[in-house]
């Protein structure tokens, strides 16, 4: 009976042993997964919220860049230069320089020539040219950054026999963007009541050599607004939620925000939105499968895998698709700018042993029928066109729509008569009416070609050539094709003031 009573005790102990065991792997189990999830969830949301910073942070510091380079399109161009040996720029050089594209095309707001004792000779705003006054106030705000560009030039002009040469780096001839010497100042500041690319640089020549006379520096201020419709396109490329500006110390909780400019008190504007979390996501999803975990460990684990598994190639999946947005138009699906400038920039590597042919074309009266049919109607046409344009170009040519009712082609693997017969079925495609909502929308199109390695051997020469041709066939009649042969680019012509 004793013998029988430490049995019964002894398995009773072991029984309690093993479901002490087995709770206690249990709640081991337990807690390593709501750690794991934890962890996961947490590095989820910082992984999402660092990329779509990240994301932000470029996007705001290329539209930085952008407005640089509009401006060094007049801040460092002989004819700018020429015209300040007067003091001021004239009246003609305003109206046929200044006046019209840099508000119409490029969305600038304010342009101010200035010395570095803000003593003002020019004052234009929105197209308009105003009082010295009206300077006062936009000055004031990047006050700042005509100090910084005025240290830079002073900094890069070398004593030459008299003369002053300025010390910047040499653009890189194969680089698709126009050049820049790299001498401006450039920060993102509120003024008149929106966040704006304020750019300050001293208008120099395209020689870098400066007479000893003009050593005093005419500064260039530029000023372009970063608009709602600006941001809210911004937000749709990169798929954020609520992006916008809004001051440091009214930021939601709910909110995150990136910094780009230098302004770091609690009133300054920042870009602010709404993260995706999606750690959010995988709490949701994971949470059951904890559960079954806890009850089937061998299962579990295989779940979490396929669980994992499954997030990560969402991730990778979503990733490719990032990809490819951003070097495709949403709206036709061809190359946009920036893989246009990517393919063109390789094309030219090669284009001694490999020429090709570059064809610039838009549509002519698009507008009118964006204006009478509506904005679906445009897109219409502009899928339609699309589409034809790479049927027509097929396996020899690279279709890239660059904005607006814009297009260019890389022709390669073809000969030059090739290229015309190709492009005059390109402008024939422009031609041919497209149905819409019962209608029969009518464009046309003009086109200019430019041969690589013949009429350039940078993306700068060769867009320009490409693009002064496209002028010519718009003064010749429209719903035509010129070629870089058919014209002597004219001196100093800056080739993104062409008429499209």
């Amino acid at each position: 009976m004793v013998e029988k009573t430490l049995r019964l005790a002894k398995r009773d102990k072991t029984v309690w042993t093993i479901h002490a065991a087995c709770t206690l792997v249990a709640v081991l189990i337990i807690a390593s997964l709501i750690y794991v999830l934890d962890r996961s969830v947490t590095e989820a949301d910082r992984f999402g919220l660092s990329a779509e910073r990240r994301l932000v942070t470029n996007e705001l510091r290329h539209q930085m860049d952008a407005v640089v380079q509009f401006q060094a399109q007049l801040s460092f161009w002989d004819k700018t230069y020429e015209e300040l040996a007067r003091g001021r720029v004239s009246d003609a050089f305003i109206a046929d320089e200044l006046s019209g594209w840099l508000w119409e095309d490029y969305g600038f707001s304010w342009l101010i020539l200035t010395d570095a004792e803000r003593n003002v000779s020019t004052v234009l705003k929105d197209g308009a040219v105003l009082s010295i006054e009206a300077a006062r106030v936009p000055l004031e705000e990047i006050d700042d950054l005509i100090e910084e560009a005025k240290r830079r030039y002073d900094n890069a002009l070398r004593n030459n026999h008299g003369n002053y040469q300025l010390d910047v780096v040499t653009p890189d001839p194969q680089s698709v963007m126009p050049a820049v010497p790299g001498i401006h100042a450039v920060d993102l500041r509120e003024i008149d009541g929106h966040m704006s690319v304020a750019v300050v640089q001293a208008v120099i020549p395209e020689s870098l050599v400066v007479p000893a006379e003009r050593r005093a520096p005419v500064l260039m201020v530029s000023v372009r607004p970063v608009t709602p419709k600006m941001m809210r396109e911004i937000a749709a490329r990169l798929g954020v939620r609520g992006l916008g500006f809004i001051p440091l110390k009214e930021l939601p909780e709910s909110s995150v925000y990136a910094s780009v400019g230098r302004c770091s008190d609690a009133s300054c504007l920042v870009a602010a939105w709404l993260p995706k979390s999606p750690g959010g996501f995988v709490r949701a999803e994971l949470l059951p499968s904890v559960i079954i975990m806890a009850i089937v460990a061998a299962l579990l684990m295989a779940f979490v895998a396929l669980r994992f598994s499954t997030l990560f190639a969402a991730l990778q999946q979503s990733e490719a698709l990032n990809r490819h947005l951003a070097k495709h138009d949403r709206l036709t699906g061809l190359l946009n700018r920036s893989g246009f400038d990517d393919m063109l920039a390789a094309a030219l590597l090669n284009a001694r042993t490999y020429p090709f042919a570059l064809v610039y074309a838009d549509l002519d009266e698009f507008k009118a029928v964006n204006d009478r049919y509506g904005h679906a109607a445009g897109d219409a046409v502009l899928v339609a066109i699309a589409e034809r344009f790479r049927h027509r170009a097929g396996p020899k040519g690279t279709v890239a729509r660059l904005g607006g009712d814009e297009f260019a082609v890389i022709l390669g693997e073809c000969s030059e008569s090739e290229a015309r017969g190709l492009t005059a079925g390109l402008i024939a495609d422009a031609q041919t009416p497209i149905a819409f909502d019962g209608q029969m929308l009518v464009v046309g199109g003009s086109a200019g070609i430019a041969f690589a390695p013949r009429h350039g051997q940078t993306a700068r020469q060769l867009l320009l050539a490409a693009d002064e041709a496209l002028y010519l066939a718009k003064r010749r009649g429209r719903n035509r094709a010129e070629t870089a042969d058919a014209m002597i680019l004219p001196s100093g012509k800056n080739g993104d003031q062409s008429a499209a």
